[in-house]
């Protein structure tokens, strides 16, 4: 009833037609769709549920449910809207770990690269050349952890606290669709992130070097070199833009 007496949400004919039918179909369709939402959140990380307890994620969901909702049309992104709704609120929950929202956006992140495209098996990675950008496969991200999450068993009743240290990971999906991570230096990080912005590659070189006050000696061009190898092996990057 409340719903309906809000007059600017729902069209006058869909109003009179459901005030005659009466409300049962409404609320299965409701039911039906809430729980799609939820499975689907369940499905994306279950670990970080099981750790913050049924009770309190369905705490969260309902709140967010009655305060925003999904937006997305697709159940692959109602994790992460659901989390961004959440990441204001949990450091505030005493009940919460300090670490659960890296560790939930790290259980996500694997649904998420695995719905983006990948190198096509029989696909080979071009030259690169300095002065133009590189570019990767659509299914590469490149995140940064507080705690160690990704070190975590993927045992759903581990309850292990992960460790304190500054994390940097390329997440891509290789051409046999796995997805996979790869824990990053400092360095090879900070030029990668240069990298995947569009910034060509001797440009990202010079950048990533200064922001580190790091000198850029052939030690730094050869071990670049081996990363960029090393991805295009892997089948994260395809060659210069």
């Amino acid at each position: 009833t409340a719903l309906l007496a809000l007059p600017g949400t729902i069209d006058a004919d869909d109003r009179a037609a459901i005030l005659e039918r009466g409300l049962g179909r409404l609320a299965v369709y409701r039911r039906l769709v809430r729980g799609n939402v939820q499975g689907a959140i369940e499905l994306a990380i279950p670990r970080s549920i099981y750790r913050m307890g049924t009770d309190t994620f369905e705490a969260y969901l309902a709140r967010w449910l009655s305060e925003d909702g999904p937006k997305t049309h697709y159940l692959r992104d109602v994790t992460r809207e659901f989390l961004d709704f959440c990441d204001p609120l949990w450091p505030s929950d005493a009940s919460i770990p300090a670490y659960l929202m890296e560790l939930a956006r790290h259980e996500a992140l694997r649904i998420e690269v695995a719905s983006e495209t990948a190198r096509p098996l029989d696909a080979e990675p071009g030259e690169l050349e300095l002065d133009r950008p590189v570019r990767f496969i659509e299914a590469v991200r490149l995140v940064r952890y507080r705690f160690a999450v990704h070190q975590l068993s993927e045992d759903e009743t581990d309850e292990t606290t992960p460790a304190e240290r500054q994390v940097a990971l390329l997440v891509y999906r290789s051409p046999a669709h796995d997805v996979r991570y790869l824990e990053l230096t400092p360095l090879a990080a900070t030029i990668l992130e240069r990298l995947i912005e569009g910034i060509a590659l001797q440009q990202a070189l010079l950048d990533a070097c200064s922001a580190l006050g790091v000198s850029l000696t052939q030690e730094v061009l050869d071990g670049t070199a081996r990363v960029l190898a090393d991805l295009a092996e892997r089948g994260a990057l395809l060659g210069s833009d």
